[in-house]
């Protein structure tokens, strides 16, 4: 009987580490920094530099530097504002499917978190090839969106469109096709729409603003 639980035990830690590398790869995949991957796999520097060899991941192929911090990267161009708010809606829509830690990024669900990180960033990627967007991005976005103090998803005020919103602005929120359309509406203050957690028509609205 100790027999078997042991070779449990061995299974359990033998499957872990497996996840653990997979996601690794997955995460090279995704350019993401080393940072990031010992933040989701906790392997290592060194662990990291032999896989990387392993998989002939070249220095050209790696992006260097402090991952994106700040949520004015979203508002940095009316297409990736577009983008943003498409990439909010494909992670508030796909990161509870199919598991039961939800969107829980706590060290406990490390792995899991990445793996449904790189589960939506690549559905994304598949309907947008060419966003610019990408993994750092999401993490950084999905984790704006948990704590929900600087940023939420909610509705244009003047069609419904989904949007991503800044909190703290105080201007009218309405998305950039209403703001190309009427320059002076994002200043009239009037009542905003309350973020929302449903958003329902959000597939349409989203075509709507990027294309």
């Amino acid at each position: 009987m100790e027999a078997n639980v042991d070779a449990h035990v061995r299974d359990n830690v033998g499957d872990r580490e497996l996840r653990r590398r997979q996601l690794a790869q997955r995460l090279v995949l995704h350019h993401a920094r080393t940072h990031t991957i010992f933040q989701f796999t906790g392997l290592s520097r060194h662990q990291l530099a032999t896989l990387r060899q392993r998989w002939r991941v070249t220095d050209e192929m790696r992006h260097r530097g402090p991952p994106p911090t700040s949520f004015a990267i979203f508002r940095s161009t009316v297409r990736v504002r577009a983008e943003a708010a498409a990439l909010a809606v494909f992670w508030r829509t796909l990161a509870t499917v199919g598991t039961s830690i939800g969107r829980d990024y706590s060290p406990a669900h490390a792995v899991e978190f990445g793996e449904r990180l790189c589960e939506v960033i690549e559905a994304y990627l598949a309907c947008f090839p060419t966003s610019a967007l990408d993994l750092e991005h999401l993490v950084l976005l999905a984790r704006g969106l948990e704590k929900a103090d600087a940023i939420a998803l909610a509705k244009c005020g003047s069609c419904d469109a989904v949007i991503l919103i800044d909190l703290l602005e105080l201007r009218r929120r309405i998305c950039p096709h209403c703001q190309h359309a009427d320059p002076l509406a994002s200043v009239n203050p009037e009542p905003q729409n309350e973020p929302s957690e449903s958003l329902p028509g959000a597939g349409e609205a989203i075509q709507q603003e990027l294309f």
